[in-house]
């Protein structure tokens, strides 16, 4: 565990050092945030709900999924490809730790980070705009905090998945920024996926990404019943099995090409 720990504080420091990256994400981001918030603001002006959402449940929805991608979206595993490109991978492999966990544990101290940032920003924000904001009840903070563990484990998953691509192509910025812009939209981070067509809806329910972000956010906004939070969370546990397997295979396969081309 201190081994982690200490990988944790590690993956701080490289993001205190590398500022202006970080700098730019937290920029990318608020500035999402805003346009979000004042289009909506504007769109409800005239209107009382839309696509079944009031002003209030709309702006709450927003802010949440502005969090939320701090949270989950926030990876320092975007790195392993590189690792492994260059060879260095086999420094880690040496070491008495599991490349997984070592990953992990970098992750989840970015996501740590990030979520530090976003709560100061989103308070300044409400104190600036004074948005009407939702709260859950009480009883929701537990799946609440059962379903973001959930979500941000799978979120790991298919970046690690991404990352081992490395192994392969050196080319994995490309995919990798493709899978981000689509997370954009079928993800629910820059808005409620119900708004959408009920066909799109329904192959978009298919695929894994709405758990990411949606998911979480409509549990939070109290608009999932008990079957249906249910029925969420074995998803996401299928999911999550999903590509747990398939990480397993493709990272035994990779360690293969990597030593048969000894590096």
């Amino acid at each position: 565990m201190r081994k982690y720990l200490a990988l944790a504080r590690l993956s701080w420091s490289n993001g205190l050092v590398y500022r202006l990256n970080f700098v730019m994400w937290r920029i990318r981001l608020v500035l999402g945030l805003l346009t979000a918030y004042f289009l909506w603001k504007a769109v409800f002006a005239n209107q009382q709900t839309i696509f079944g959402y009031s002003e209030s449940a709309m702006i709450t929805y927003i802010l949440v999924a502005s969090l939320l991608q701090s949270l989950i979206l926030a990876t320092r595993s975007i790195d392993l490809a590189g690792i492994i490109n260059s060879g260095d991978l086999s420094n880690i492999l040496v070491k008495p730790i599991s490349n997984f966990w070592y990953w992990l544990s970098r992750d989840l101290a970015d996501k740590i980070l990030n979520i530090l940032f976003a709560s100061a920003e989103l308070s300044i924000l409400f104190v600036l705009l004074r948005p009407p904001i939702i709260f859950p009840p009480v009883l929701l903070v537990l799946p609440v905090l059962l379903v973001l563990l959930l979500s941000t484990f799978l979120y790991y998953l298919i970046n690690y998945l991404f990352g081992l691509l490395g192994f392969w192509t050196p080319e994995v910025w490309a995919p990798r920024f493709l899978l981000f812009v689509i997370l954009q939209f079928v993800a629910g981070s820059l808005f409620p996926l119900d708004v959408l067509p009920l066909s799109i809806q329904k192959i978009v329910s298919f695929t894994p990404f709405p758990y990411l972000i949606f998911f979480p956010a409509q549990l939070y906004l109290g608009k999932l019943a008990g079957p249906q939070i249910i029925t969420g969370i074995i998803a996401s546990l299928f999911w999550i099995g999903i590509f747990t397997l398939i990480v397993k295979i493709t990272w035994t396969k990779g360690l293969k090409a990597y030593g048969a081309e000894g590096r």
